[in-house]
């Protein structure tokens, strides 16, 4: 049999380094990580806050320890379990501390207020116009609205389209198109049922005041905004699947972003032409663009700025690569908001020469798709199929 004092030693030491990594302790980790609205959290170590855990539990349970075998309270053995419960935590800390430094390089952490609503079904695409938030999925489209500062569903469309894979809401009309696997649709402001006038898969949407163009496959066709004709639309054809559209009327531009370019195409009437085009370093998902500025998402391989002021020629500026994966974009003033999915919502300062990561954060869930507008951002979290909005940081 072991000698008592050798027990002893192991439960004092094998104690400290259970409770210091149950979940009360590792709890105890996010001291520190919860800041004021839009500022950078400043997290303390996780080796010194478990390491303070650890001591204060090592200490407790080698006061219980000795009072419970009847040896009365020995400052020498409580001593002994506080520095084992101490060196226990700093250790399990640490590991947790390269961990977090692995997985997210070192980003400051974000925490921001946001105001959510509940989604029906799978949502998957999301569309901003005049304050109105549109979420297509499963089961068609919802519309909210800010109402006393909370989003309340204010209209809900297409419910009989099962499977929404392109939205947009045109300007001043307020017509909605809506693309699908069986094709696009094209529903009358408020109320209304819809008309289909295009029989294909449509890729995406983009829609101006008076058409939609809408991308199918690897063509792209000028659709008038009140047509209820299903046919062919004027359009032309890229050398590569369209997947993305976003219209930059003040100069008559529509831009594309493909599996391997940015493409500007001049909109003349009901008619397309290509003006120019920049490669791009992976598949262009989804695109924004502010002013002379335009970001493209292009997933595993980051996000790649282009300098757009003169849209026949496009140039790459710079690629921002600090994301795992960039599901989207978005840009409201001088800071670009990142969809990085599982990771939550990326902040990336633009007003510098180079692009500058703010900070990730990533309370706002699996942020599947984003959007910015009269400084809001909208985020699809996917994690608690909700539609949440934040006050954008200017």
């Amino acid at each position: 049999m072991r000698p008592p004092s050798i027990c002893r030693w192991t439960a004092l030491t094998l104690i400290p380094l259970v409770l210091a990594a149950s979940p009360a302790a590792i709890h105890a980790q996010l001291v520190g990580d919860t800041v004021a609205a839009g500022k950078v959290a400043h997290p303390h170590p996780r080796a010194l806050v478990l390491g303070i855990v650890g001591t204060v539990v090592g200490g407790l349970a080698a006061f219980g320890f000795t009072k419970g075998s009847g040896g009365g309270r020995s400052p020498g053995t409580i001593a002994l379990g506080a520095a084992a419960g101490g060196l226990a935590g700093f250790f399990v800390g640490r590991q947790l501390d390269e961990r977090r430094a692995i997985a997210f390089h070192g980003i400051p952490q974000l925490k921001i207020p946001n105001v959510g609503v509940e989604l029906e079904g799978e949502p998957s695409v999301l569309a901003l116009r005049d304050s109105v938030a549109a979420v297509g999925g499963s089961l068609g489209v919802q519309l909210f609205a800010d109402i006393d500062s909370r989003l309340v569903l204010v209209s809900q469309r297409a419910a009989g389209l099962h499977g929404v894979d392109a939205l947009d809401i045109a300007p001043t009309s307020g017509w909605l198109a809506i693309g699908s696997r069986a094709g696009l649709y094209l529903y009358p402001p408020a109320r209304g049922p819809g008309v289909l006038v295009r029989r294909a898969s449509v890729n995406a949407l983009a829609a101006s005041e008076n058409r939609v163009f809408v991308a199918l496959d690897n063509r792209v066709e000028s659709v008038p905004v009140k047509t209820d004709s299903v046919r062919e639309y004027p359009g032309l054809t890229l050398d590569a699947p369209i997947r993305d559209l976003l219209v930059e009327e003040a100069r008559s531009v529509l831009w594309a972003s493909t599996d391997h370019s940015l493409v500007s195409l001049r909109i003349t009437g009901d008619s397309l032409a290509t003006l120019g085009s920049a490669p791009l370093g992976g598949s262009g998902l989804r695109l924004t663009i502010q002013k002379s500025l335009a970001a493209v998402a292009m997933g595993e391989k980051g996000v790649a700025f282009y300098d757009i002021s003169d849209p026949a020629q496009p140039r790459l500026k710079t690629v921002w690569t600090a994301a795992h994966f960039a599901y989207d974009v978005s840009i409201d003033g001088e800071r670009l908001y990142v969809a990085a999915g599982p990771e939550g919502v990326y902040l990336v300062d633009l007003s510098g020469a180079a692009p500058r990561t703010i900070g990730l954060a990533r309370s706002l869930g699996f942020a599947a798709a984003i959007v910015s507008g009269d400084g809001h951002t909208f985020i699809l979290d996917r994690r608690t199929n909700e539609l949440r909005r934040i006050v954008s940081t200017h």
